[in-house]
């Protein structure tokens, strides 16, 4: 089953990569099954084949489906109905799972976030007048696929309604786990949700120990945590029914607490495994390590193809593929002794931990720009201590005695020294993301590490040299820099990128900062908060862009310059530009302290200016020396982008005295086929006889699609409509425009 399942996931990758529909697979699998007839001595290659065409129609099936509800949302991408639903878990603060039952009146079954700032219960059902809105996935920032499709966010407080439902039960199993382990242990019962339930509390608060000290696999639950549980439940079951009951239990019980888990797919690969390992026995048909793996994969992908491409089942099967076909056996002996065994069972454990730690280091550098081998010390003593604390919260959920919790509080003590330890180890790489062919590159070199560790010589003698030569191919391999202009969707906030085809880059303003108003002058008090820390440094990072040619700051207002400290320290500019007001101005005399600007030329805009990029050109129009006004949005530094192929128009927060000043005194250097729109759509921007003058093809407004501001206001969309100028929107996802 191994190689089917592989042409099966394949042909699901194909699919996501090629985005054909599913007659495109149909008419392919049809060409294969037609040959395999006509040609019997291939069938062997051809059933392959068709498995990989199978998995490609599948995906395309799943992709191709819409529900009404989605149907709708896509057209009108929001709507305003009463709503009931119910509660499914907490993921944040104000931010819950749901599922929605029913749209004014009418039956659905959906999936979906809600927002609200009332408190809710779990397991509870509610009413209440709501807007429905399509999540917008961002083309280029988001990295993950999103796992669901609409939010709520209620307009009337919501009401509870009794509802009879089928899963119950299960809901009241989660909160009454909940509840009881609160009432144990109080401020440890973190560790223990986390633990029976996948609750994030703990591993919100300890994100970066985690990651630096390489265990996050510890607490989050996973397969890890099934095989401890299957060791503490079977010991116990064993004593009390035979082998062949036992294990039926225990089956039963896996499926509940996949459940209780939201079915999450390292978990779910975690219990097919077992579960084929058991009927396979029961059958007298004993499955392999490799074949349990694979028909699990194929399942779970059968299931839900989109699985495929999320990074927990990712690095859980890739986890266990290494220590299923990578690790070697050590020599064993009915002669030695218990000091012995122990020194061979440790120097596995040291192995495994090497061998996956090397393993999925691919994976998180591409994903997080992270990856840590601290872990292999972190297990030694982690793993023993979470295999205690789960047992522990097991037994405190039914028997809550003081000497259980008592024990569950000192060894969480330990555990959290010892994750602070593991922490300040110096195994550990961050904010080094790679590109998907430096990750084939690296995991040819773990391969051959792999075949070293196994003992495999003579082959490693044979294949490294071909191999290093690909991998140094793969790594050095010239990076195709595109030309291009973003328009990033960073809220009610302005940040562009352009990167000329020469590799130059200018950043044009920061962002904002989360619950800042947008007029607010900028502060670096809570930099960390910024959406550029949150969100833009990640996507820098996985296309390698370390530093910038030039950042422009066109203001000093919090949604234009929020993150420039995160930037200032992630990819310093060799160039800042700034505004001389701005430059003179107290705010940046208090701001340059907290600011690293040692390895950076500040650039005093007094006047107009031009930049040559290459084939491209920069010309800052405004502000000039002639121009007076009070008004620091007025002031903004206004430029102009001519690239080969279109030209592009950045105007900050200007307003109309500021475009008046720029058509009497500009009215040549207007025109631009892309316009970026002033002040995010606000009433007292975007002037009839400005427009006139710029005539774009397309205007971008930077916004989100609800705001305390009302931005875009009405009268601003009417003059864009009355010319006829397409508009779009930041919040639809991040605009990119080619400049060739």
């Amino acid at each position: 089953m191994l190689f089917p399942a592989l042409f099966w996931v394949a042909g699901i990758y194909c699919a996501r990569l090629l985005g054909a529909g599913a007659i495109f697979w149909l008419v392919q699998a049809a060409l294969f099954l037609l040959v395999a007839i006509v040609l019997p001595k291939l069938r062997i290659g051809l059933v392959l084949l068709l498995f990989f065409s199978f998995g490609g129609l599948r995906f395309a099936g799943v992709q191709g489906q819409d529900s009404p509800l989605m149907s709708i949302l896509n057209t009108k991408k929001e709507v305003q109905q009463t709503v009931r639903f119910r509660v499914d878990a907490f993921l944040a603060e104000n931010v819950y799972q749901v599922h929605l039952d029913a749209i004014a009146g009418h039956p659905v079954s959906e999936k979906l976030l809600l927002y609200s700032d009332a408190a809710l219960m779990e397991g509870t059902g509610y009413e209440s007048l709501a807007t429905v809105q399509k999540i917008m996935p961002d083309p280029v920032l988001d990295i993950y696929p999103n796992r669901f499709a609409g939010l709520i966010r209620p307009v009337l407080p919501p009401e509870i309604v009794h509802e009879a439902n089928a899963d119950f039960s299960l809901r009241q199993a989660r909160s009454w786990i909940q509840k009881r382990l609160d009432a144990a242990l109080g401020p440890y019962s973190a560790t223990a949700k986390a633990l029976l339930l996948s609750d994030a509390g703990f591993k919100r608060e300890n994100r970066d120990l985690l990651s630096r000290a390489g265990i996050t696999h510890l607490i989050v639950v996973s397969g890890l945590h099934v095989a401890m549980l299957s060791m503490i439940l079977m010991v116990i079951l064993r004593f009390f029914v035979p082998l062949r009951i036992a294990e039926f239990i225990f089956v039963l019980f896996l499926f509940f607490f996949a459940a209780l888990n939201n079915w999450a797919p390292p978990i779910l690969r975690a219990i097919l495994m077992i579960c084929l390992l058991i009927f396979s026995r029961w059958l007298s048909r004993p499955l392999g390590a490799a074949q349990s793996l694979s028909v699990a994969l194929f399942i779970i992908t059968l299931v839900n193809p989109g699985e495929l491409f999320s990074l927990g089942l990712q690095l859980s099967f890739v986890s266990v593929a290494l220590i299923v076909f990578a690790l070697p056996k050590l020599p064993e002996s009915t002669r030695d002794g218990i000091i012995k065994r122990s020194l061979k069972a440790l120097a596995g454990f040291l192995l495994v931990s090497i061998i996956v730690g090397l393993g999925i280091s691919p994976l998180t550098l591409y994903y997080f720009g992270q990856a840590s081998l601290n872990g292999i010390l972190g297990n030694l003593l982690g793993l023993p201590l979470i295999t205690l604390l789960l047992g522990l919260s097991i037994l405190i959920l039914f028997f809550p005695l003081r000497i259980f919790i008592l024990s569950f509080q000192g060894l969480t003590d330990l555990w959290q020294a010892w994750l602070k330890l593991c922490a300040r180890l110096p195994l550990f790489i961050n904010s080094e993301w790679i590109s998907p062919a430096q990750g084939i590159a690296l995991g040819i070199v773990v391969f051959c590490i792999i075949l070293i560790i196994k003992g495999k010589l003579r082959l490693f003698r044979k294949l490294v040299l071909p191999l290093m030569a690909v991998a140094l191919i793969l790594h050095f391999l010239p990076e195709n820099r595109k030309s291009e202009v973003y328009f990033f969707n960073a809220g009610v906030a302005d940040c562009g990128l352009i990167l000329t085809e020469d590799g130059r880059s200018v950043m044009i303003d920061t962002g904002g900062m989360p619950g800042s108003r947008a007029e607010s002058m900028m502060s670096i008090a809570e930099e960390s908060e910024s959406w550029l820390a949150k969100k833009l440094l990640v996507w820098l990072g996985r296309n390698r862009i370390r530093d910038l040619d030039y950042l422009v700051i066109t203001h000093l207002h919090s949604d234009h310059a929020g993150g420039l400290k995160s930037i200032l320290d992630y990819a310093p500019p060799k160039h800042l530009i700034i505004s001389g007001s701005d430059l003179k101005s107290d705010l940046w005399q208090e701001l340059a302290k907290g600011l690293k600007l040692h390895n950076t030329k500040i650039v005093e805009v007094r006047d107009t200016m031009s930049i040559t990029l290459g084939e491209s050109s920069l010309k800052i129009l405004h502000p000039s020396l002639a121009y007076h006004d009070s008004d620091p949005n007025n002031l903004s530094i206004v430029l102009r982008y001519d690239s080969p192929g279109p030209s592009f128009l950045f105007t900050a927060d200007i307003e109309n005295e500021a475009e008046a000043w720029l058509v009497q005194n500009f009215p040549e250097e207007l025109k631009a086929d892309i316009l970026k729109v002033a002040h995010h759509g606000s009433r007292g921007s975007s002037s009839p006889e400005f427009l006139d003058l710029v005539k774009p093809v397309e205007a971008v407004i930077p916004v989100t699609a609800r705001n305390v501001y009302g931005f875009p206001h009405p009268e601003t969309l009417q003059k864009f409509h009355e010319r006829a100028i397409p508009l779009r929107y930041t919040h639809e996802g991040t605009i990119r425009y080619s400049t060739k």
